[in-house]
C-alpha cells in the first residue's frame, strides 16, 4: 500500500471513489436508487470532488490518494489546520468495495508517518460524527484518544506521534 499523488492521469478515478454502497437519487419523476454512486456530503466524510477542491483554494492541505496492488482504493487530506491551529488528518476514506479489510488502519499508519516526516508535528488531531462507531473503532486501534470536546458537531481525537 502507499500514497501517490493525483494527477491529470488519475484525478477522475479518485472522485469517483465512494463510501456509498447505494444513494437515493432524486429524479425529477420519482427517486431511485444508484449503486456505487459518489454524492457531495457522503454519510461521514465529504466527497473526494469537494476535498480536491478545498485542498486548492486552501493550500496548507495535502491530498493523496491510497493505493494498494495497482488499484486506487482511497482517499486522504491531512495537513496544517489554519482554523484550528492544528495538525489535523481532515479526511480519510476508503472505498466502499475495499472496506473491513485493514486498509483503514493500513492507511491511518502510513499518513501520520508521512505527516511527522514532511511536517515534524507531534501530535495529530482528526475529528469524526458521534455515531460513527467502525471509525472510532480504526483511530483508536491506531493510537488516536478521544478529547472529549466537540468540534463542529463532531468528536475530536488526538494522538501524540511520539507515543507510538
Amino acid at each position: 500500500m502507499k500514497l501517490v499523488d493525483i494527477t491529470r492521469d488519475n484525478w477522475e478515478d479518485v472522485i469517483f471513489l465512494t463510501t456509498n454502497e447505494t444513494i437515493t437519487v432524486k429524479g425529477s419523476d420519482a427517486p431511485y436508487e444508484a449503486k456505487g454512486m459518489p454524492s457531495l456530503c457522503e454519510d461521514h466524510v465529504a466527497s473526494n470532488a469537494l476535498s480536491i477542491v478545498q485542498s486548492v483554494y486552501e493550500d496548507s492541505w495535502v491530498i493523496k490518494a491510497i493505493e494498494h496492488d495497482g488499484k486506487l482504493i482511497g482517499f486522504t487530506m491531512y495537513g496544517w489546520s489554519e482554523e484550528e491551529a492544528v495538525y489535523e488528518l481532515c479526511r480519510l476514506m476508503i472505498d466502499f468495495h475495499y472496506q473491513n479489510q485493514g486498509y483503514g488502519t493500513q492507511a491511518i499508519k502510513m499518513i501520520l508517518e508521512e505527516m511527522k516526516s514532511r511536517f515534524g508535528c507531534k501530535e495529530v488531531y482528526l475529528s469524526t460524527g458521534p455515531d460513527n462507531v467502525r471509525a472510532k473503532h480504526v483511530y483508536e486501534k491506531c493510537g488516536f484518544r478521544s478529547e472529549h470536546k466537540m468540534l463542529d458537531d463532531e468528536e475530536l481525537f488526538k494522538i501524540v506521534l511520539d507515543e507510538q
